[in-house]
């Protein structure tokens, strides 16, 4: 088990001068996804002391923070194997026009000096994890070996170049795949202490249909699928009528698809959606419980959002959440030891709807874990590993070829 708490750390390293940054990642954007709110975050931080320039695709126009960037276009017809690898390429090639003392990527391939990893090891979830057959198939697939060779060069193990992970459970997955015990830093995403007010809560509400005596329950999630949405459907029948669900984040194009998913299962009336938005407050502020029942989230970023709104979080136990590693049952959260059972799920928010002390307990322990993870403090560690590959790093152009 990690180590549950984070403590306080300086906000920035005053002996580090300000750098020219590179900032690798598919698309910059909090409506994007938890990885691509990570690293908004994160440069919104960050930029405040150093000059930080975002490459890739997507930069998402209605972002609040403004910063420097430089598109790659690919075709989209082109199986996304292949494009991260023309990715990658055509990277490299900005990296020898534009100079920087560091890159830090959050994508495959080899140009990073700092290398974050947000998901699933692709060598532990191709080549360890499953059984012989697949295994056997998966070493035969250009894809699946396209992205093992991607990650392998994103996987350092000296002091020139870092590769720092997310959560824990990605840490064991990937000394677990490489067969290593080497000691990769993990830093998780952060958070902001937000404010609140209760017109915000009461006019969303207003604008949703959520009735006074309603409970509105909250997922934030791309694909509610592997959110849980299956378990989801079969608890909320087991509860009672004025139980609602809220779920914030589908794409546009999928909505009428999991409209029609919930009119299948008789829930119209008691499921809503709001598709991707850049602003998801309101909807924390609206909400009165935050469910998360993951079938495989590598840290989980919108559980701990909601327990800086002060909500009470039902989420997956650490097997399937990496952030339920830092939380403790019936204090910070209630975790959930099946998310596919919807029995369980139901009885735990019929325990938060019956018990108004649990309901409290969690909200203030939720909050507390959260305080603990502010993003001057998650910049403050990102600062320190840029500091010690400066010191060990002779020529601090950007790499230019991959790793053997």
């Amino acid at each position: 088990m990690p180590d549950k708490k984070r403590t306080p750390k300086a906000s920035a390293l005053t002996s580090l001068p300000p750098l020219s940054i590179a900032f690798v990642t598919t698309r910059f954007g909090q409506q994007f996804g938890g990885a691509e709110a990570y690293g908004v975050e994160l440069m919104r931080e960050l930029s405040k002391r150093h000059q930080v320039t975002v490459i890739g695709y997507e930069y998402d126009p209605q972002s609040a923070l403004e910063l420097p960037f430089i598109a790659v276009s690919i075709s989209d017809h082109l199986p996304s194997w292949i494009r991260s690898f023309l990715f990658a390429k055509k990277v490299q090639r900005i990296l020898k026009q534009h100079p920087f003392q560091i890159v830090h990527s959050h994508v495959g391939g080899w140009c990073g000096h700092v290398d974050v990893l947000h998901v699933r090891s692709a060598f532990y979830r191709w080549f360890v994890a499953p059984k012989f057959i697949k295994r056997l198939r998966n070493f035969l697939s250009p894809r699946a070996q396209m992205y093992r060779w991607l990650e392998k060069n994103r996987i350092h193990q000296q002091p020139q170049r870092c590769t720092v992970m997310v959560s824990e459970q990605i840490k064991e997955q990937v000394q677990s795949a490489y067969h290593t015990d080497f000691n990769f830093p993990v830093i998780p995403p952060g958070v902001h202490m937000p404010q609140t007010d209760a017109d915000t809560r009461a006019q969303t509400r207003e604008r949703l249909g959520i009735q006074s005596g309603d409970v509105l329950c909250l997922l934030v999630a791309r694909n509610p699928e592997r959110k849980g949405l299956n378990t989801l459907l079969e608890a909320l029948p087991q509860l009672p009528e004025h139980t609602k669900l809220l779920i914030v984040g589908v794409r546009a194009h999928q909505r009428t698809m999991y409209e029609q998913i919930v009119a299948r299962h008789q829930l119209k009336d008691r499921i809503l959606f709001v598709t991707q938005t850049t602003d998801i407050s309101p909807y924390y502020q609206a909400a009165d419980i935050y469910v998360h029942p993951t079938l495989n989230d590598s840290f989980g970023m919108a559980p701990l959002e909601a327990m800086s709104y002060r909500l009470p979080v039902i989420m997956s136990s650490p097997q399937y959440c990496g952030f339920a590693h830092y939380a403790q049952d019936q204090k910070n959260a209630l975790l959930l030891q099946d998310p596919n059972s919807g029995q369980e799920l139901s009885q735990a928010l019929r325990h938060l709807l019956e018990d108004a002390e649990l309901r409290d307990r969690l909200r203030r322990g939720g909050r507390q874990l959260a305080e603990q993870f502010d993003w001057s403090n998650i910049a403050a560690d990102f600062e320190k590993i840029y500091a010690q590959i400066l010191c060990h790093r002779a020529d601090i152009s950007a790499p230019t070829s991959p790793a053997d």
